[in-house]
């Protein structure tokens, strides 16, 4: 993996974490959450899909249809998991 492709790959992942920042709001802290959550789950993404050997749209060394699954999974499974607190706190 050379470095631009790294490179690539984070601002890929954070393109798609400001996007779910727009889309569901929130403050800085949610913005950087969101951000470390695409980043964590873009590069599991494309390590899974290295590690099964399942290649969905590659883009130069990176498995980017595995990567933009794993970041959306991660995103949406951080975003879940953060309501709870939310929720408990309401009911207070």
């Amino acid at each position: 993996m050379t470095f631009p492709s790294v490179i690539l790959g984070i601002l890929m992942a954070v393109v798609l974490g400001n996007a779910f920042h727009f889309w569901r709001g929130g403050g800085f802290k949610w913005l950087m959450m969101y951000n470390l959550l695409a980043i964590a789950g873009f590069w599991l993404g494309h390590l899974v899909g290295f590690l099964t050997k399942w290649h969905f749209l590659p883009l130069g060394p990176i498995n980017l249809g595995a990567s933009l699954i794993g970041c959306i999974v991660l995103l949406f499974a951080g975003w879940w998991l953060s309501m709870a607190s939310v929720e408990n706190r309401n009911k207070k």
